[in-house]
């Protein structure tokens, strides 16, 4: 990587940082981290998924996972249920108050992150949502394998 590219990189970085925390911040008194958002929203789309398929799409550990919906839990923002195939497994998905909660904090992170791109051209938008779009997945595929 040039120098240039490099220095890019870095300011891009540092910005994305800061996007997740004005993100975070959207979330107000509901005290969510980023890491609880992102199961949510892997249940919200996929539906109910066994802790070890939770984990895997989250590339973070079994036990890391299980304390995290643990506390998820607790708050009533998802539950576990047998699985109607396996009643030894078990499936975590959103309680109805976890899917209201999921929507209303996404609705303020597009919020934010609306207001940002309202200050680019659209075209310039178009260029950053497809490249994105085309790229993402097999960055997440790489690093899931490291």
């Amino acid at each position: 990587m040039d120098e240039e590219t490099r220095q890019a990189a870095i300011r891009l970085q540092n910005l994305a940082t800061r996007l997740l925390r004005l993100a975070r911040s959207s979330h107000g008194k509901e005290e969510l981290s980023s890491a609880q958002y992102s199961a949510m929203a892997v249940l919200y789309d996929r539906g109910p998924l066994s802790l070890v398929d939770l984990a895997r799409a989250e590339n973070v550990a079994h036990p890391t996972m299980s304390r995290l919906v643990g506390g998820l839990a607790r708050r009533g923002i998802v539950e576990r249920q047998h699985d109607a195939h396996d009643r030894r497994s078990r499936r975590v998905l959103l309680t109805e108050p976890g899917r209201d909660l999921y929507e209303r904090t996404c609705s303020n992170r597009v919020r934010v992150i609306g207001t940002i791109l309202a200050q680019l051209k659209p075209e310039t938008v178009d260029e950053l949502v497809e490249v994105w779009g085309r790229m993402a997945g097999p960055l997440e595929n790489d690093l899931r394998r490291d």
